[in-house]
């Protein structure tokens, strides 16, 4: 058996590689005219809920930055979460923005049928893979994410509801659509087409067992799904953290037997997850620096060049794709095969 046949042979690895097909469907499409519509009218909305379950909340995370810096009045909420009380969330006029990549999520279903019956002016902007899916079939508005079938862990799904999200943001900024993401599916391509380089990379960087995935703003979208997948795909528990968070506390764990992953961030950001860098280096722990750039402020692995604040995210998540690979293939297990659940969670 050659070293990679149990990953070549996955369905989940054919599922990253098959990225930039479905990122350059994504954006062929482009961001459909009723939901062009709804988001134009956004400002007039007294709250607006971002959420879903596990990597679809996560998608949503940028996107709720980008909201509430420009001043909108936006919450963002796993599904499970918002259901304990979902008539004290609606307030006037009230907006869904609900991922699922199946439509079909148990917390989702419920959702809707929570929201058929509360009262109050409630519009749903739904995000999803399947159009005669329970959020397809009840949205107010439909973003189809245009990904094709997906065989066990969210790969392309959350790659293309992260770019759909975001995409729809713009539109709600009056931004302009951030012109790198017509590079996207070829500086994917390209990246997935020679994974081997960064495999061996994180291979020869990673030897401790226990790994922490920490940085700040956009970048805890690719940190905590990481996190999420690497528990899915690999078998392998590993947290993530914001920066500030691992300073308050976990930085006492900081040793030889651990290693700690840094998405390097923007600007201001990357300076400060620059001084957790040179204290975990104090500390004889292993700081990883993640970084797109293509002049990165520490050495360590490279991610595909890709650094506006819209496609950035997208750019860290496959550092993390590839990962499970690793951790999946140290242990002889094929990646991305599912155990103990399926694909789409039906139980609350």
């Amino acid at each position: 058996m050659s070293r990679f046949q149990l990953i070549e042979n996955a369905p989940y690895f054919a599922d990253i590689q098959a990225q930039p097909e479905a990122v350059q469907k994504l954006v062929s499409a482009g961001v459909p005219s009723a939901t062009r519509s709804l988001l134009d009218e956004m400002a007039n909305f007294d709250r607006i809920i971002l959420t879903g379950m596990g990597s679809s909340l996560n998608a949503l995370y940028p996107s709720y930055l980008r909201l509430v810096s420009a001043g909108f009045p936006v919450w963002h909420e796993d599904t499970a979460e918002l259901l304990i009380n979902i008539k004290g969330r609606i307030k006037g006029k009230t907006l869904f923005w609900i991922a699922s990549q199946s439509g079909e999520s148990a917390e989702v279903v419920q959702l809707l049928n929570e929201l058929a019956n509360v009262k109050g002016d409630v519009t749903i902007l739904g995000f999803t893979n399947y159009a005669e899916s329970s959020l397809g079939s009840r949205s107010n508005v439909l973003f189809n994410i245009q990904c094709g079938p997906e065989n066990t862990v969210s790969a392309k799904s959350y790659v293309n509801t992260l770019l759909a999200a975001g995409m729809a943001t713009s539109v709600a900024l009056s931004e302009e659509i951030d012109p790198e993401i017509f590079q996207l599916p070829k500086i994917l391509k390209t990246y997935l087409e020679n994974w081997e380089k960064c495999y061996e990379a994180l291979d020869s960087a990673i030897a401790q067992k226990r790994i922490f995935i920490i940085g700040r703003g956009e970048s805890m979208a690719a940190a905590r799904t990481g996190s999420l997948i690497i528990k899915e795909a690999a078998r392998e528990a590993l947290e993530s953290l914001t920066t500030a968070q691992f300073r308050h506390g976990p930085l006492e764990m900081a040793s030889e037997g651990v290693a700690v992953l840094i998405f390097d961030g923007y600007d201001d950001l990357r300076s400060l997850n620059s001084s957790m860098y040179k204290d975990l280096i104090r500390l004889k722990a292993n700081p990883i620096w993640i970084s797109a750039e293509a002049q990165p402020l520490h050495p360590g692995i490279s991610a595909p060049p890709l650094t506006s604040q819209l496609t950035r995210p997208i750019s860290e998540v496959i550092v993390m794709q590839i990962l499970t690979l690793v951790l999946a293939n140290r242990k002889g297990d094929e990646p991305g095969k599912f155990r103990q659940i399926s694909k789409v969670t039906t139980i609350l």
